[in-house]
């Protein structure tokens, strides 16, 4: 909405004044909270790119990978910067941006005006560095331009069906792909509505989706298990969900999903780096990947 696109563009134009030579990575180490979405839509306008910081990483993992990634600004919060306190990153404190502090607010007030990407913003534009899991090796910062992203939005829409009035409930992490991919990318593309929570709660889930009447949502790994671990009520199919994406859910958990709370999976699984994606097959036995 306009009031969301006025946010980002205050934001660039803050980035904009700090930048200094070299890569303009910012690094965004938060919760689910607006400011991480303001600074998705900052770093489009201007031209920077986000890297998606891993709170999970130990100490030593979390600086290198700061480092790796050449951040210039790191954007984050009181409880961030008590993790990044210490570490040798290579920033002075200026370049450390808390969104609680209470001079943030002014700070972004100064540089608000009319929304406009910065000259030479396209397609090819860096948007996103996001890290993989790391599962089967050291993780790794994987690129992904504004013309990727946007050709994704797309290609989701098309195939899971996302629509203006969706409501979509954003309950896993920003700093991964999973969440900008298949939720933020799409609804941002229809225009739909964007929900979120901090961090993921099984037993919050229901209520948040009632609360917001969230029409869609998207899980990864253990998230759905972990769901279908909570006390079922008679009453958990009252709710407005529709439909769902993930992956890694078991077959069972799929069908008691949908059981019990009426809305519909798809799942599927896709390399961060865009380089190859499995899809299920109808006619495929249970429990096959694709």
């Amino acid at each position: 909405c306009s009031s969301d696109l006025a946010e980002s563009a205050a934001r660039a134009g803050w980035a904009a004044a700090l930048r200094r030579p070299g890569p303009f990575h910012i690094g965004v180490l938060l919760d689910n909270v607006p400011d991480f979405v303001f600074w998705l839509g900052a770093a489009a306008l201007a031209g920077a790119t986000v890297v998606g910081i891993n709170p999970t990483r130990g100490a030593a993992e979390l600086a290198a990978e700061i480092r790796h990634a050449d951040c210039q600004l790191i954007v984050t919060d009181t409880a961030g910067m008590a993790r990044l306190r210490g570490l040798d990153l290579g920033l002075s404190p200026d370049r450390f941006l808390l969104v609680d502090d209470p001079g943030y607010p002014r700070r972004v007030a100064a540089h608000r005006g009319p929304p406009a990407a910065a000259d030479g913003v396209g397609a090819d534009s860096l948007l996103l560095l996001l890290f993989t899991s790391g599962t089967t090796g050291a993780s790794k910062a994987v690129r992904c331009s504004q013309g990727r992203l946007a050709r994704i939005a797309y290609a989701a829409t098309e195939k899971f069906g996302h629509h203006r009035d969706d409501v979509d409930y954003c309950c896993m992490p920003l700093f991964h792909g999973n969440a900008i991919m298949a939720l933020w990318a799409p609804a941002l593309a229809n225009g739909a509505t964007v929900c979120l929570t901090p961090t993921f709660s099984a037993s919050a889930f229901l209520p948040d989706v009632r609360y917001f009447g969230a029409t869609y949502f998207t899980y990864v790994g253990k998230a759905l298990a972990y769901l279908m671990a909570t006390d079922e009520r008679p009453d958990d199919a009252d709710n407005p969900l529709i439909r769902g994406f993930g992956t890694e859910a078991s077959p069972q958990d799929q069908a008691a999903f949908h059981r019990r709370f009426g809305a519909h999976l798809y799942e599927g699984y896709g390399s961060s780096e865009g380089g190859g994606a499995v899809a299920l097959d109808a006619a495929a036995p249970p429990g096959a990947l694709g």
